[in-house]
């Protein structure tokens, strides 16, 4: 009897052994199996990164413009470059045709290409910046806008020429972008020292009621002594007042509200104006500038967590307890087994 009792002992523990073997060789091959999912998601991740990397790169790579200089006729000239800076005047820029402003300048296209890095800046959305292209010769383009939407295209003149907004006696070759709205980015709109007004883009920083009451305020004397009508004889400033503020789209009301903001004396009658009556709404509001809407930045973290390979959830090392287990039940058998034994020694003895 007791010899039966010990062959299915050894029996049921054979078998425990082996069920135990096989849990354990599963739980491994699920580990391993896991561990590589996530080394394979982390291998895509990185893959992933690396690429996002060499778009951003190649997106810095091409922060560039150009300048169509043949279109500007200038002739017998070698070098191009582009004064670029903020147009509030913020922050430190190359100086005026400085190696740090110089063009690769291909004579055979007349197509001159300026690297914006070369400003020393970063080059951001939301600010406005202004351009000025010139060669050694002392040709130059009227004061041009730009905003980051204009990273990469071309600027050409049509032969528009712009009076000069310091010195009327001369003028200025305006220059435009080829891909641009000119009323979004084109030559900066501004109120010339004798009162005329130039350009197509007032200035995001800017609305033309400002412009009209700074011209009040600082040219308006100027304007007095040198703005004159066709026949040659000066313009009063009734007249300087209606040109100016026509250009510039205001009305009657407009131009009372900035002659009362700036308290400037001066013989105006609204009764006398020529200027539409009432007041232009968009006066007072500055300049949509479509290059303050906020854009994703080149920029890319070094911190990305998707490269991480650190195992959690089902991918995880971490025993889950079934062999413990298992280990536990074994050791309860043998127990009970032994139990088995003693008893069954007894009865023989017995």
């Amino acid at each position: 009897m007791f010899k039966k009792i010990m062959s299915l002992m050894l029996a049921i523990v054979v078998l425990m052994s082996v069920a135990v073997i096989a849990t354990s060789a599963a739980q491994v091959e699920i580990a391993d199996n896991s561990a590589g999912a996530v080394a394979e998601v982390g291998a895509d991740a990185d893959a992933a990164d690396t690429g996002a990397e060499a778009d951003a790169a190649e997106t810095g790579a091409a922060q560039t413009i150009s300048f169509d200089a043949n279109s500007a006729g200038w002739k017998n000239f070698k070098k191009v470059f582009c004064h670029f800076w903020a147009y509030d005047g913020s922050g430190e820029w190359p100086s005026w045709q400085s190696k740090a402003e110089a063009c690769e300048f291909d004579e055979g296209t007349g197509i001159a290409t300026y690297d914006l890095s070369k400003t020393g800046n970063s080059i951001d959305a939301g600010t406005l910046y202004a351009v000025i292209f010139s060669n050694e010769n002392g040709m130059q383009t009227y004061n041009l806008l730009f905003g980051t939407e204009c990273i990469g295209d071309t600027a050409y003149c049509d032969g528009t020429e712009y009076e000069n907004p310091e010195d009327s006696s001369k003028t200025a070759l305006a220059a435009f972008w080829k891909g641009q709205d000119k009323a979004k980015f084109g030559p900066v709109k501004v109120i010339t020292s004798i009162g005329n007004v130039v350009g197509t883009c007032v200035p995001s920083t800017t609305s033309s009621q400002e412009m009209f009451e700074n011209f009040l305020k600082n040219t308006i004397t100027n304007a007095r002594t040198y703005a004159k009508k066709d026949d040659g004889t000066l313009k009063n400033d009734q007249e300087i007042l209606d040109d100016t503020a026509k250009q510039l789209g205001l009305k009657q009301d407009d131009v009372e509200a900035a002659i009362k903001s700036t308290g400037v004396k001066v013989e105006w009658d609204k009764s006398k104006s020529s200027l539409e009556g009432g007041s232009d709404p968009s006066a007072t509001k500055k300049a949509d500038d479509s290059s303050s809407t906020t854009t994703t930045t080149t920029t890319t973290s070094n911190n990305n967590s998707s490269t991480s390979t650190t195992k959690t959830g089902t991918g995880s090392t971490t025993k889950t307890g079934q062999e413990t287990t298992v280990l536990f039940i074994m050791l309860g058998i043998m127990v009970a087994a032994a139990g088995v034994i003693v008893i069954a020694r007894k009865r023989d003895r017995a």
